[in-house]
């Protein structure tokens, strides 16, 4: 059948005479296959970006304005073997806290961002929570601004950092939304101290 096709469309010159060699089969089938995996692999990558839109949350949760903490004390011990960092925050905002985020700077440069985290080298003073200290375990914002529960002191083992220059803390506090607790950091709250061996 195939070569009266042929024969009959070589005598007529006809355009689908040539679709239909078998030759120029193969080659369309090709062009066939990989249309369809164009087609598959944008339809696939629409449903995994919808998908993924999904784990994104839409709105960042702030601290109510008014929340603030201050470092009441801080003793930084430098012996080599025995690099303590001893600090004693005090809540005098508005808000309840439930903990902070910690980072030293062992560069000289007052301008320098503390990038070191040391929230996993606490021994006493708070629990650890992600890369966070927190004082109730995520229950409730335990570091109020009224007396005696406004002060907390933690310790931390600063071993292997070499001299230390500077300390920032970010607060921490939890705050509801809808019906789950989450934790919002208080960016605007940063303090920073610097350090002097002793």
């Amino acid at each position: 059948m195939l070569s009266i096709v042929r024969k009959k469309n070589k005598k007529t010159g006809s355009f689908f005479g040539t679709i239909f060699r078998k030759k120029n089969r193969k080659g369309l089938s090709m062009v066939i296959g990989y249309v369809l995996l164009v087609a598959i692999s944008v339809v696939m990558s629409i449903i995994v970006y919808s998908w993924l839109k999904t784990y994104v949350p839409t709105d960042t949760i702030k601290c109510a304005e008014g929340t603030s903490i201050f470092i009441r004390d801080i003793a930084y011990t430098c012996t080599p073997g025995e690099e303590t960092l001893n600090i004693t925050v005090k809540n005098n905002g508005k808000f309840s806290v439930n903990g902070y985020f910690i980072h030293v700077s062992n560069v000289s440069n007052p301008d320098e961002i503390a990038t070191i985290d040391i929230s996993s080298k606490i021994k006493v003073g708070g629990n650890i929570s992600g890369n966070s200290i927190v004082f109730s375990n995520l229950i409730y914002n335990y570091l109020t601004p009224d007396e005696p529960t406004n002060v907390r002191t933690s310790s931390f083992d600063v071993r292997g950092y070499g001299t230390l220059y500077k300390v920032e803390i970010i607060p921490i506090r939890l705050q509801e939304e809808g019906s789950k607790k989450k934790i919002a950091s208080c960016a605007d709250a940063k303090i920073e101290e610097a350090l002097v061996c002793k």
